[in-house]
């Protein structure tokens, strides 16, 4: 019985022995997912004071909370594409947009719709394809007088101002493999200039 004791005992002291340990070692485990998430948002480095906002994209984006514009090496927003209806890939070097293996110049896709100017990711949120061939549609009864997106590989249709998921426009030849996906948004983003050079807005 005394043997009984002293091992239960001396089990009791090795378990609360090691228990701060495995705590401390949770925390510190959250503390830095926290800090990489922050690293993969961060552009507060580079945050500007509202730059004016031109083009068609998110164009209510001044009026929506935790957003933020980021410099870009788009030169100037005479240099940014103004063939209609074509999609056009522009390099931004926006940290928080660069992907060494696909968007290493951290590029955003542009396209000019009507004299309005729309600014979005690079690759379809459903099959992660360069918009390069995405093709802008008419507004549908569900986008109202908003143009739309579609992928020209999964076929995924997007409202092209704020990028919400809509109705294909009929069925593309690999469109099933990606069917879960189409419910993701394609990020899009305001457009702004100030003192002559172009910025991007990002939403937290």
């Amino acid at each position: 019985m005394k043997l009984s004791s002293l091992v239960l005992l001396i089990c009791a002291a090795a378990v609360s022995g090691f228990a701060p340990a495995l705590q401390q070692q949770t925390s510190s485990a959250l503390y830095m997912a926290k800090g990489r998430r922050g690293g993969l948002t961060g552009n507060g480095n580079s945050k500007l004071n509202k730059p004016k906002s031109i083009g068609g994209s998110d164009s209510d984006a001044d009026s929506k909370p935790k957003s933020n514009w980021v410099q870009t090496s788009i030169p100037s927003i005479k240099s940014l594409p103004s063939e209609k209806n074509v999609v056009k890939l522009v390099d931004t070097q926006v940290p928080s947009l660069i992907n060494k293996q696909t968007n290493p110049t951290g590029a955003v896709s542009i396209v000019n719709y009507e004299d309005k100017t729309y600014c979005f990711s690079s690759g379809c949120a459903s099959c992660q394809i360069p918009l390069t061939k995405g093709k802008v549609l008419e507004p549908s009864d569900e986008t109202n007088d908003e143009a739309r997106l579609q992928c020209d590989f999964c076929g995924a249709t997007y409202n092209l101002r704020t990028g919400a998921p809509v109705q294909k426009e009929g069925g593309k030849l690999f469109g099933f493999l990606f069917s879960k996906a189409e419910e993701k948004e394609l990020p899009v983003y305001g457009l702004g200039e100030q003192g002559g050079k172009v910025s991007l807005m990002f939403h937290e």
